[in-house]
């Protein structure tokens, strides 16, 4: 996520004039907690279609086929191998002939929930797994149907948010994000890896943090901090196709 001296200053009502004297009266700086009680979680959902040659998801009137032949498919910038198993679909995404993601796609026994587990090689860190599980609403036998995601984790997620503002630009680090990344605080985008991050502080308490990629917005976090400065609330927002809302409370540490 992204930040903003000068005009920061004054929005956040700082009271020192040094560098160090400013980390230290700006509640916004420090490390924030997530307490998994106040955690909820409104995930996408899904309508699936399977043929003889893979199967088709539809999010928000947006269909996408994967042919399970495991021959690589041409996906955007990116190549896609599916194969059909005994158990589920076996994934593997291509890109500049490097391995950027692996996924096990797998039904349980009584074919209610979906369970996608991935291995992701991003550009500027370490490989990381993401779990997403999902329950059937309507349909079967197997795979096809309607579904909607009821969790999601990152094996690199800590439940730890660190900000550190500096004058007019802030140090931010979410919880899954291997090191700070340093953004200005009126919103300019910050390249990172494949997709750009900005920070507004839109009041005193509120920042407002955008992820882009190829031109579309992906995903709006809010922060908003309470009036004791000793926790702040965020809420996170994905927009169409995969419609999804999150919301923590995060305790200063």
């Amino acid at each position: 996520m992204t930040k903003h001296v000068g005009v920061g200053v004054c929005l956040l009502g700082l009271v020192a004039t040094t560098g160090t004297m400013m980390a230290q009266a700006n509640p916004w700086n420090g490390s924030w907690k997530e307490d998994p009680a106040t955690h909820t979680y409104d995930g996408p959902t899904a309508s699936v279609t399977v043929d003889a040659n893979g199967y088709t998801m539809t999010r928000g009137g947006v269909a996408t086929k994967t042919v399970c032949d495991g021959k690589p498919q041409k996906t955007d910038d990116t190549m896609t191998a599916c194969t059909k198993s005994a158990t589920g679909y076996s994934i593997v995404v291509t890109k500049d002939g490097k391995t950027v993601r692996k996924a096990a796609v797998s039904l349980s026994a009584d074919g209610k929930t979906r369970t996608v587990k991935s291995e992701v090689w991003p550009t500027d860190g370490a490989m990381y797994t993401v779990t997403s599980v999902s329950t059937r609403v309507s349909g079967g036998p197997g795979f096809a149907g309607d579904w909607k995601e009821v969790k999601t984790g990152s094996s690199d997620d800590h439940g730890v948010l660190t900000i550190a503002v500096k004058g007019d630009s802030v140090d931010f680090k979410e919880t899954d994000t291997p090191k700070p990344i340093t953004c200005k605080l009126d919103g300019t985008p910050t390249k990172v890896g494949d997709t750009t991050m900005s920070v507004k502080l839109a009041d005193p308490h509120t920042l407002k943090v955008t992820y882009s990629s190829d031109g579309k917005v992906r995903r709006n976090n809010t922060f908003v901090l309470s009036a004791d400065a000793k926790s702040i609330t965020e809420t996170d927002v994905t927009p169409a196709p995969a419609v999804s809302t999150m919301s923590v409370v995060l305790k200063k540490m």
